[in-house]
């Protein structure tokens, strides 16, 4: 019988949102860590590192995700229906070795738009006690929604270390690192991602503040205090976050308007700092900022544009019409208009009315844009009668990996109401890019027809791994 999962409390949810990660512990007994690094030490020794065949390679592993504390803190900041990505990587830090470049995972190769919304998490999970000679995984606390690393004084590291058993928890759009294992110890470090399915509704964690509470000072990081208490509102199911427009009232519209001019030149401040909450400023303010957020939208600077759409998020509903035409006119700058597909995206039903031009976009010229309209459309969902056919079209055709991937993932977010797919979804299952077929078998699993069902089974039965079958032990 399943434990009662360990939902985070408020403080809890605060600290992630301010700094990006949370460290927990879970209580396994020393013999189970042991067993698992012996089972670790086996496998690389005679198979190597088995990748995305980690689970199934070692499934005493999966055991640690169904403690109720990590089932508790992913329910807690993912919601109920979060799932795990198929991609998972074992990562072996070996005596001597060095230390690799900061980094936000699948960032080089794949330019995707970074959420502040927490969408997606990843879990480091030591099987070993580790400490801070070992090379442990090392964070910079509050960095997740800077698309730069910060660069100044307000740079700070954090090295994870702790126990067998210990898991950091970390938005997926932390910057982070391996550090140097100066020790004479092989260091392990197990990594799974997580999504979360739907835009929440209500909060998930053990919530008892409807307003957001300050983190305790843990570490020093920049003050951003209105995109935490939008975060904290999305969250809790507000829909676009809770931010009402604010004006002072003893304001005259001229004087408001100067104000909006500054913050507009702020929102372009090289200082990303500066730039990320002149845009939370601007949004606070409310429909009256639209002209300006839209102009910056349209900047060369990627971190400009990026807050400048996070902005329009934020405002919410009344940014929509300016974005959607914005978007059907923009023919030229290829990186506005995925922004534009994008803000649409995080605006979620709000926006149900975007979905023809995001159909339409679908066929962009350049992989940025349609990846981000398929994105868009599986958080949208609705009406699933256009937006399924859509994203069928980009599973079975897009000749971009990450494009089909994105596809198949949104098709598993509109769940039950994507049957009509279940044709289109068996035949990904045979898609030469792995994590397509992975997301296509999650999406059956939502799906959950019958067909769906039998489809899922029959490509399960197929695909079953026998943990028990080695190198040394063929049968």
């Amino acid at each position: 019988m399943a434990k009662e999962k360990l939902l985070l409390t408020d403080e809890q949810m605060a600290e992630f949102i301010t700094y990006g990660f949370l460290k927990l512990n879970t209580d396994f007994p020393d013999e189970f860590h042991q067993s698992v690094m012996q089972k670790m030490n086996e496998v690389y020794k005679y198979e190597g590192n088995p990748g995305n065949n980690l689970l199934p390679r070692i499934p005493e592993i999966g055991q640690f995700f169904e403690h109720p504390v990590v089932s508790g803190a992913l329910t807690s900041i993912l919601g109920p229906d979060y799932i795990m990505s198929a991609h998972r990587h074992g990562h072996l830090t070996k005596a001597g070795a060095g230390q690799i470049g900061w980094h936000k995972d699948n960032y080089w190769l794949n330019e995707k738009i970074r959420n502040h919304h927490p969408w997606s998490v990843i879990i480091f999970y030591y099987t070993q006690d580790v400490t801070e000679d070992m090379g442990p995984s090392a964070l910079m606390p509050g960095t997740h929604n800077y698309y730069n690393r910060p660069g100044d004084d307000t740079e700070i590291t954090l090295k994870v270390t702790g126990k067998a058993g210990s898991m950091a928890l970390i938005a997926y759009d932390l910057w982070h690192t391996a550090t140097q294992n100066q020790s004479d110890i092989d260091r392990y470090m197990l990594k799974f991602q997580f999504f979360r399915m739907e835009a929440p509704k209500s909060p998930t964690w053990n919530n008892k503040s409807s307003r957001f509470i300050s983190a305790r000072p843990l570490y020093h990081v920049n003050e951003h205090r209105l995109m935490w208490e939008h975060e904290w509102n999305w969250l809790s199911g507000n829909a676009n976050g809770g931010m009402t427009e604010k004006s002072v009232q003893t304001e005259t519209a001229e004087q408001e308007n100067e104000r909006i001019s500054q913050l507009a030149m702020a929102l372009k401040d090289e200082k990303e700092k500066v730039s990320l909450n002149a845009a939370y400023e601007l949004a606070a303010i409310g429909s009256r900022a639209i002209p300006a957020l839209m102009e910056a939208v349209h900047s060369p600077v990627h971190s400009v544009a990026c807050n400048a759409a996070h902005g329009l998020i934020v405002i919410g509903e009344k940014s929509v019409p300016a974005i959607i035409d914005a978007l059907k006119a923009e023919t030229e700058n290829e990186q506005t208009r995925g922004y534009l597909a994008f803000a649409l995206g995080e605006l979620g039903e709000a926006a149900s009315e975007a979905v023809p031009a995001l159909i339409e976009h679908l066929q962009d010229k350049t992989t940025f844009v349609r990846q981000h309209a398929a994105e868009a459309l599986g958080i949208i969902r609705r009406p699933a009668s256009l937006v399924v056919p859509a994203l069928c079209q980009v599973l079975l055709n897009d000749p971009d990996n990450f494009t089909r991937y994105t596809a198949a993932l949104a098709l598993a977010r509109v769940g039950k109401e994507a049957a009509a797919a279940v044709p289109s979804l068996e035949q990904a299952l045979s898609d030469p890019y792995r994590y397509v077929p992975a997301l296509a078998t999650e999406a059956l699993a939502r799906i959950r027809t019958e067909e769906a069902l039998d489809v899922l089974l029959s490509f399960l039965k197929k695909a079953r791994w026998c943990p028990e079958t080695t190198s040394k032990s063929t049968f």
